[in-house]
C-alpha cells in the first residue's frame, strides 16, 4: 500500500473498531478497506458479527474469515487484529453475550487515549451491547455509528435489528452517544455495477475482489430469498433491478470522516418491537443522532480515490 502525501493533525484523527457482519453480503468489505485506507482512522481492531440463525449457525465464524480474507488481499495480514464475536443473539436484554469482540471493545474503550472512539455498527449490535451489559462504565467512552432501523417515525422490516431486537434496545435504551443511519437513508447507496466496473475492479487483488463480490452476492441474494423466513417482497424492495448493488454499510465510514452536522435531528430513542417497529420512546430526555441525509457522492468519490492511490496502477 502506498501512503498519503498530505499530512492529518494528530487532534484530528480518530479510532475505530469495525462491528461487521462482513460474510453476509457485499457492502461490508468497501466499508472495512474505505476505513483502513483513511489517514484520519487508526482501526484498532475488526469484531466479527453474526448475521442470524437463518443463514446457518455459523455465520459469525464465516464473518470472521471473510474479514480476514479481506486484509489479506489488501495486504495487511497480521497488521490489524480481529476478534471473534458471539455467535448468536442475546437472549434477552439483561444477559451479555461474552466474546473476544465484547471484551476488546471493552479494553478499547477503557484505554487511555487521547482520540475519541468510534465503533460502526455494520450489521446487528450484539457485541457492542454484551461489552456494555458486562461493563456499563463504558457508556460514555465511545460513539455508536450504527447502520440499522427502519423509516420513521414507524418503523418497518429491517435486516440489522432484526438479527439482535434485545441488543438494539440496549444501545438504545442506554447513555451510549448513538448516530443511526436508518433504511431510507442507507438505501440510499446505490451503486451500478459499471462504475464499480470502472473506478473498483481495476484496483489490484483488492479491487478485483470487491467487484466480484457484488457480482457472486448478486446470485446469491437469488438463492436466499427462497429461503424459509426471508420474503421475495422484501428482497426485492431493498435490492431492486440487476445491475446495481447497495453499499450501505459505507455511510458508516463516510459519517466518522465527516459528521455532517446538519443533516441530522436529535430524537428520543425508540424502542424496538420483535418485528423492528418502533415503540414510543420510553424516556424522552434519551435523545439519539438520527440522520436525514447522507453525501453519497462524498463517500464514494472519496473511497475510490483512496482505492485507485493504494492499488491502482495509474495513482494521481
Amino acid at each position: 500500500m502506498r501512503s498519503f502525501s498530505y499530512p492529518i493533525p494528530e487532534e484530528k484523527k480518530v479510532r475505530v473498531i469495525l462491528d461487521t457482519d462482513c460474510a453476509c453480503e457485499a457492502d461490508d468489505p468497501y466499508a472495512i478497506v474505505h476505513a483502513l485506507l483513511s489517514p484520519k482512522i487508526s482501526v484498532t481492531g475488526i469484531c466479527a458479527e453474526h448475521f442470524a440463525d437463518r443463514f446457518g449457525p455459523d455465520s459469525m465464524e464465516e464473518s470472521y474469515r471473510e474479514i480476514l480474507h479481506v486484509l489479506d488481499l489488501a495486504g495487511l495480514n497480521g497488521q490489524v487484529p480481529v476478534f471473534r464475536g458471539s455467535p448468536c443473539a442475546l437472549s434477552d436484554e439483561t444477559i451479555s453475550s461474552p466474546s473476544p469482540a465484547s471484551q476488546f471493545i471493552i479494553q478499547e474503550a477503557l484505554r487511555d487515549d487521547p482520540r475519541p472512539l468510534f465503533i460502526a455498527g455494520q450489521g446487528a449490535l450484539t457485541n457492542v451491547a454484551s461489552a456494555l451489559l458486562e461493563k456499563p462504565e463504558i457508556a460514555d467512552r465511545f460513539t455508536l455509528v450504527w447502520i440499522g432501523g427502519g423509516t420513521y417515525p414507524d418503523g418497518e422490516s429491517e435486516f440489522n435489528a432484526e438479527n439482535d431486537i434485545a441488543a438494539a434496545n440496549v444501545l438504545f435504551g442506554s447513555a451510549v452517544e448513538l448516530w443511526q443511519v436508518p433504511k431510507n437513508l442507507y438505501s440510499k447507496m446505490t451503486v451500478p455495477f459499471s462504475v464499480l466496473h470502472e473506478k473498483v475492479a481495476p484496483c489490484g487483488e483488492i479491487g478485483q475482489y470487491l467487484f466480484q463480490r457484488v457480482i457472486d452476492t448478486n446470485y446469491k441474494f437469488v438463492s436466499w430469498i427462497k429461503r424459509p423466513g426471508y420474503t421475495p417482497a422484501a428482497a426485492a424492495a431493498s435490492y431492486p433491478g440487476g445491475e446495481m448493488w447497495i453499499l450501505g454499510d459505507s455511510p458508516a465510514i463516510g459519517l466518522i470522516l465527516f459528521d455532517e452536522r446538519y443533516s441530522f435531528v436529535y430524537r428520543p430513542a425508540p424502542r424496538f418491537t420483535p418485528d423492528s417497529r418502533y415503540l414510543p420512546a420510553p424516556d424522552p430526555q434519551r435523545l439519539i443522532r438520527v440522520y436525514t441525509e447522507i453525501d453519497r457522492e462524498f463517500i464514494l468519490s472519496d473511497f475510490y480515490a483512496k482505492l485507485r492511490w493504494h492499488f491502482g496502477a495509474d495513482p494521481k
